[in-house]
């Protein structure tokens, strides 16, 4: 999943060698809120092979993980107890745009998933969507303000 931020909680240590079962609970079950089929997932598991737990590298992930940490400081909503998931945290640290590895725009995390579903062949083309040049959105700006 390109850039987009799962919250969890609820792991208690005894229970850390399970995380990557839990965290692949927790995308199969944000695929299916996102409309995707069994058949899908199953795909994209299958295409994803196994999964590696590794340290953060790189200046542009450790700054993302570094601006979630900051943004959930500010989450003012209580997190459901006993819940691994938490749904809420997760849409609120995901309502930035970003720029991820492989691609080269801008868009919302789900939006870049989709499109890399998509890329994939997982998931049918869309119709192209509107696309905002920023650059030449704030040149024509710039030169209207003076």
């Amino acid at each position: 999943m390109p850039a987009t931020a799962i919250a969890m909680t609820d792991i208690e240590t005894r229970n850390w060698k399970h995380y990557t079962t839990y965290i692949s609970r927790v995308i199969h079950g944000v695929m299916q809120e996102m409309g995707y089929s069994e058949e899908q997932i199953a795909q994209y598991f299958k295409l994803s092979g196994d999964m590696i737990v590794t340290k953060t590298h790189g200046k542009k992930s450790v700054g993302g993980i570094n601006r979630m940490v900051t943004d959930a400081q500010y989450f003012d909503k209580k997190l459901e107890k006993d819940t691994k998931y938490q749904w809420e945290l997760s849409e609120y640290l995901n309502r930035d745009i970003c720029q991820p590895e492989g691609f080269d725009a801008y868009g919302y995390p789900s939006e870049l998933f989709k499109l890399d579903m998509e890329r994939l062949g997982i998931a049918t083309k869309r119709k192209p969507a509107k696309v905002i040049d920023f650059t030449r959105y704030i040149d024509t700006n710039r030169s209207s303000n003076h």
